[in-house]
C-alpha cells in the first residue's frame, strides 16, 4: 500500500487553520492597544508644548514675586550649592555619622532637658515652703538682704580705702610679724590658765635671773630701739 503525500499536506493544512487563525485575532487585538497607545502618546505630544509653556510661565512668575519681594534667588541658590558641597565633605559625613549612632543618647538627654522646667518648678516651690517656714520662725530674710548689702557696700568701701592699702603696703602683715603676735597671743592665753599670783620688787628683781625673762626683755629693747627710731621718723 502506497502513502499518498497530497493528502498528508492537505490534512495538516486543515489542522493548522484554526491555530493561524487564533494568532491572527490575538495579533490584530496586539495591534489595536499599540495603535491606542500611540495614540495617546501622540495626544500627549501635542500638549506637551502647552504644559511646558504654564510651567514656564508659573516659573517666571514666582521668580519674579520673590525678586519683588527681596529674595535673591540666584544668591540662594549659591548658599545652597555651597551648603551641598560642605555637607557632602568626607568629614563632616563622618561626624554626621559619629551623631546618628549616638542618636540614642542625645534622645535621652533631650528628655532630660525637658524635665528641667519641673525640676526648677520643684526647687522654687521648695525656697518658698522654706521661706514660709523661717518667717514662721521670725527669720526676717528682709532684714538679713539688707544688712548683707550694707555689708557688702562697706567691704567695698573698705577695699577702697586708703588705709587698708596703708596697712597692705605695711610690715604687719609680714609672716614674722603674724608670727610673733601668734605667739604673744599663746602667752596670754597660758598666763590666763597659769593664775599668777602677786608680785613685788622683790620678786620681780628675782625674776629677772629666769633665762626666759632675759630674753622677752632683750627682744622689747631691741623693739623698743627700733620703734623710737622709726618714730623720730
Amino acid at each position: 500500500m502506497e502513502y499518498d503525500k497530497t493528502k498528508g499536506h492537505a490534512s495538516q493544512e486543515c489542522l493548522d487553520t484554526p491555530k493561524i487563525t487564533e494568532l491572527l485575532m490575538h495579533l490584530s487585538v496586539r495591534i489595536d492597544s499599540l495603535e491606542r497607545s500611540l495614540a495617546n502618546i501622540e495626544g500627549i505630544t501635542k500638549k506637551l508644548p502647552v504644559v511646558m509653556a504654564i510651567t514656564t510661565d508659573s516659573i517666571d512668575e514666582y521668580y519674579r514675586n520673590a525678586i519683588n519681594s527681596g529674595i535673591d534667588i540666584e544668591e540662594r541658590c549659591k548658599k545652597v550649592g555651597e551648603m551641598l558641597v560642605q555637607i557632602t565633605d568626607p568629614k563632616k559625613i563622618d561626624t554626621l555619622s559619629q551623631i546618628i549612632k549616638k542618636m540614642d543618647t542625645l534622645t535621652l538627654l533631650q528628655k532630660q532637658f525637658e524635665r528641667v522646667p519641673d525640676i526648677l518648678a520643684m526647687i522654687v516651690d521648695s525656697f518658698d515652703e522654706l521661706y514660709t517656714n523661717a518667717e514662721r520662725s521670725g527669720i526676717d530674710f528682709e532684714s538679713i538682704v539688707k544688712q548683707g548689702k550694707d555689708t557688702a557696700l562697706k567691704i567695698n568701701e573698705l577695699l577702697k580705702s586708703d588705709e587698708l592699702k596703708t596697712l597692705m603696703n605695711s610690715g604687719i602683715l609680714n609672716p614674722m610679724a603674724v608670727n610673733i603676735v601668734a605667739q604673744a597671743g599663746c602667752a596670754l592665753a597660758e598666763c590666763k590658765e597659769d593664775h599668777p599670783k602677786k608680785l613685788g620688787i622683790l620678786g620681780m628683781i628675782k625674776a629677772l635671773g629666769n633665762c626666759d625673762v632675759q630674753c622677752a626683755l632683750g627682744f622689747l629693747i631691741n623693739f623698743s630701739k627700733r620703734f623710737g627710731r622709726l618714730l623720730k621718723k
